[in-house]
This record gives structure tokens, C-alpha cells and sequence, in this order.
């Protein structure tokens, strides 16, 4: 694994074993996220011949802390992913997103003639897909919490006891508290946007799109994703039974990036 420096950003690569395909896949991460949490993919992918790279977007993990974390934007996230994208010459790369970072890969597909296909796993949804949560209380709190960062300008960083209940809950007990501290604060200015319905002209999108849901997701819950499929006009979608959010360091998430192998393999020309 190869650590790559692009102004404030940084850049996980995991080069080729055997490189198969002449188009490397790009990783976009979620909300809080870093590039941590998809090392598994990044080992897998590249052991199967494509040359993969993964951005921890501005203000998070590897990459420069931000100062104004709390304020950042939809648009400079999709700004990060395109420097990324022309800085290293792979602008016909496939994104591959989870949650947020979906909302992030579809917004850079818009209009984006050279990007081969989009992955969108767990993926926060567009304007037009209303966003729906399974009833619980463990929601106002986070409504709440939300509410009060946002007047305080604050970065979000939801705390242990609500990350495991939305996001970790499909992940072993003893991983949890690991998991949890690959985890770091969001802009409450990008879970407003999200909130308010990020808009996206799917009809600029040209390329194919795999969009894939999971039963146990607390956050993206498979029944959004399914209806965000249709409305993104997906050429297929997956729904797994056995998943939670956290796909790529669950149990058995080998299946998952099987299937997205076989996939890509079928729908991108190489």
C-alpha cells in the first residue's frame, strides 16, 4: 500500500498484483469517514488486477486537518475527488462510494464523460428519493445533536453509543470500539445538504451504475436504496440480507466485493 500526498489530500494505493484492467477504481469514503474502512476492498481489488486508490477526503484522516471542516460543502468534496481524479491522470477511473461518498461519486459522474462506471454502496440519496429511517428514538437524538453543532458551527462526530446502533450494529461486538475510532468528526453544512435533497441530473450520468443496498442498514436502509436504483436509472442493483452499512469490514464481505468484480468485469469495457 502506497501513500500518495495531492496538495491537502491524501491518497491510499494498492498497485496491481497482475494488472488485468487498463481503468483503476477510485474509493470515496462516508460521512466521518476515512480511507481506514476500505482497506479490505483496496487489498481485494488489487489482487484481482486493478490498480485502486482511495481519498480521505479534505479535513479527514490522513489528509490535512481543515479548519473549516464544519462549513465544507457537497461541491468541495466532489472538488477533491476531480483533483484527485486529474492531479494522478485516472480521470477514466470507476468510483466506487459508501454513503456519502455515493452521494460524492454520483454528483462527479455528472457530466463526467471519461468515468467508466459508478459503484454506489449504502449511498446517501438524491433530491427526489425522500430519506427514510427505521423508527427509533436513538433518531431525535441524533436530530438534536445535529441541530445544536449546526448553531455552534461545529463538526459532527456522533458518539460511540449511536455510531453502533446505525452504522456498526451488523459489525462484531468486540470490533465495535476499532471500527468507531476509524471514525471522525462530519460538516454539518454536507448532512444539510443531504438533508435538504442534494439535487443530481441523472440524465448527465452516461455510464453504467451499480447501486447496492443491505437489509441490516440503519442509515441507508435498503428499501431507500432501492427506490434511488430506479430514480439513477441503475443498470443493477443488489440487495444483500445478510449486511448492515458497514459492507467492506462485515463478516463475509468478500461476497460483496465478488459480486462487484463479476459486475465491473461484465459492464465496463476494459
Amino acid at each position: 500500500m502506497m501513500n500518495i500526498k495531492v496538495g491537502t489530500l491524501a491518497v491510499d494505493k494498492a498497485q496491481a498484483t497482475d494488472k488485468k484492467y487498463n481503468y483503476p477504481l477510485l474509493f470515496v469514503h462516508g460521512a466521518g469517514g476515512t480511507t481506514e474502512y476500505l482497506k479490505n476492498y483496496l487489498d481485494f481489488f488489487s489482487k484481482a488486477g486493478w490498480d485502486c486508490y482511495a481519498v480521505n477526503l479534505r479535513g479527514h484522516g490522513a489528509s490535512d486537518p481543515d479548519p473549516k471542516l464544519a462549513l465544507l460543502t457537497m461541491e468541495d468534496y466532489v472538488d477533491d475527488v476531480n483533483k484527485v481524479r486529474t492531479t494522478l491522470g485516472i480521470e477514466d477511473c470507476v468510483l466506487i462510494g459508501h454513503s456519502m461518498g455515493g452521494l460524492v461519486s454520483l454528483k462527479t459522474a455528472e457530466g463526467a464523460a471519461k468515468i467508466k462506471a459508478l459503484v454506489l454502496i449504502a449511498s446517501a440519496p438524491p433530491k427526489g428519493i425522500k430519506l427514510e429511517f427505521k423508527k427509533d428514538f436513538m433518531l431525535v437524538k441524533i436530530m438534536l445533536r445535529g441541530i445544536w453543532f449546526t448553531i455552534r458551527k461545529k463538526p459532527l462526530l456522533p458518539n460511540y453509543a449511536i455510531t453502533v446502533k446505525l452504522a456498526l450494529n451488523n459489525i462484531e461486538p468486540k470490533d465495535q470500539m476499532t471500527v468507531y475510532k476509524m471514525l471522525g468528526p462530519e460538516s454539518m453544512a454536507v448532512g444539510n445538504q443531504v438533508g435538504k435533497g442534494y439535487p443530481i441530473d441523472v440524465d448527465k450520468i452516461r455510464c453504467p451504475k451499480l447501486v447496492i443496498g443491505c437489509k441490516r442498514d440503519n442509515i441507508a436502509i435498503e428499501s431507500m436504496e432501492e427506490k434511488f436504483a430506479r430514480l439513477i436509472k441503475a443498470d443493477k442493483y443488489i440487495a444483500y440480507k445478510q449486511f448492515g452499512h458497514m459492507i467492506m469490514i462485515e463478516k463475509g464481505w468478500e461476497k460483496s466485493a465478488e459480486d462487484i468484480k463479476n459486475w465491473l468485469i461484465s459492464a465496463v469495457k476494459n
